[in-house]
């Protein structure tokens, strides 16, 4: 994807924009609302509430999930493209093409995958791919346990339940052929590779049954995926967390975004370089469904909405808006400070951290590892506020490990001494934890 690195600025935890920019919120255009907004509803506070608390616990083993690299470079349609044989979309100097398969018995086109459902599907292929090391892939033996595994709800019934938009989805993922064609320009010559018709299963077996999801079968399901799409998977998958993907999961536009931003913090973070995507690259790579006069408007508009609830969960991303001025494009500036959700490597400029402990050992707090209580007491959560703070202040440590001395510091304190204000005192600990752990010796 096209990039600039703009002059680094001081940058804060959150989504913010810059003096001249726009609101994020907004409806036509770029018109800010006029109108109070509505009250939450039901739904809307227990996401918010979801969101804060993965912003402010850590994953586990079990929440890391893959995406391959070449569905985040160009990514599928969001709707459906009608009764065409393919489709196509492009980033840059790579150009994704789908064509839709036949049934040989009626002769029919299966139609192209499309929306929400075959980009879960694809995050569970590449992450049994990754942790079996196989190409057989085995689905189950009830359609309903399958729902689940893609976070989806096998007791909705109807046209458009659930069990029959995953069983359509699949046959039109997996009987399509996926094509690559990248142009290439290197020391003066040019050039072009493709990569043509490239099946994601070419073989496989399903016994489910859409109208009872619950029903068991004899014999498991099971996929079988092509030698190319393997070997693709292999060779740079790009991890995720589960719980920000579900936060997302109900906007396909959403989802891309996650996949594109998380991509985006983890080259700022190796790089140690502002990354800048402008509006108009993000609606080729993902919106190019967007048509009319404003088409990059609403693209705009839409996607600023899903980057806010993105942003609620995500607790590495620091963005900011920025207007286009002076001939500069508008976009997004992905902080060089920002973390992808899955901490893979560590920055290309950081020297590994030694704690020299001849200068000035750390607290004595610190070096105590926390007991495995028989009956923890409620687990207190950082606000999101106090997380960013403590990364604007100190970037090189995690303040889930600073949380960890934390809590069992004021686990050990008499009741009449105990914290009152939470937040407030983890700050004030941090600066005595940090000591001895901000002495770097280099070798």
């Amino acid at each position: 994807m096209p990039t600039s690195t703009p002059e680094n600025e001081p940058h804060c935890n959150g989504l913010v924009t810059t003096p001249e920019a726009k609101p994020p919120v907004t409806t036509s255009g770029d018109e800010p609302r006029a109108k109070a907004k509505k009250p939450p509803s039901k739904r809307q506070q227990r996401q918010a509430v979801e969101a804060v608390k993965i912003y402010t616990t850590p994953y586990a083993p079990a929440d890391i999930v893959y995406q391959a690299r070449e569905f985040i470079l160009c990514t599928l349609p969001h709707r459906d493209p009608g009764n065409v044989l393919s489709w196509s979309r492009k980033n840059g100097n790579l150009t994704l093409g789908i064509v839709a398969g036949v049934n040989v018995d009626t002769g029919k086109s299966y139609g192209l995958p499309y929306g929400i459902i075959p980009r879960l599907l694809l995050v569970w292929i590449v992450t049994e791919i990754i942790r079996t090391k196989s190409r057989r892939l085995e689905l189950g033996n009830r359609l309903a346990d399958f729902l689940l595994k893609l976070g989806l709800d096998p007791s909705r019934g109807g046209k458009r339940s659930d069990a029959r938009r995953v069983r359509e989805q699949m046959e039109r993922l997996f009987h399509a052929s996926i094509h690559f064609l990248e142009f290439m320009n290197k020391s003066g010559l040019s050039g072009f590779a493709w990569d043509e018709g490239m099946k994601i299963a070419p073989k496989g077996v399903l016994w489910w049954s859409e109208k009872d999801p619950t029903q068991g079968a004899l014999w498991g399901s099971w996929i079988e995926v092509s030698e190319d799409f393997y070997k693709a998977v292999m060779k740079s998958p790009n991890p995720l967390d589960i719980r920000v993907l579900r936060h997302v999961k109900d906007s396909s536009l959403g989802i891309d975004l996650y996949t594109i931003l998380n991509r985006e913090a983890f080259r700022a973070m190796q790089e140690d370089k502002t990354q800048f995507l402008a509006w108009e690259w993000l609606r080729t790579q993902t919106g190019n469904e967007y048509k009319g006069d404003k088409a990059l408007a609403n693209f705009r508009r839409d996607a600023l909405v899903q980057i806010e609830a993105l942003h609620a969960a995500h607790s590495g991303l620091i963005i900011k808006i920025v207007k286009g001025r002076d001939g500069q494009k508008s976009g997004l500036e992905i902080s060089n400070l920002s973390r992808p959700s899955i901490a893979t490597e560590e920055p290309r400029r950081q020297a590994p951290l030694t704690i020299d402990a001849t200068a000035r050992p750390a607290p004595a707090l610190a070096l105590v590892p926390p007991p495995t209580p028989t009956a923890p007491p409620p687990e207190r959560h950082l606000r999101p506020a106090t997380v960013g703070k403590f990364r604007a202040l100190y970037p090189r440590l995690n303040p889930y490990d600073c949380k960890a001395a934390y809590d069992f510091w004021a686990e050990s304190l008499p009741p009449e001494k105990k914290p009152r204000h939470y937040d407030a005192a983890f700050l004030g600990f941090a600066k005595k934890w940090i000591v001895g752990k901000l002495i770097v010796s280099n070798p």
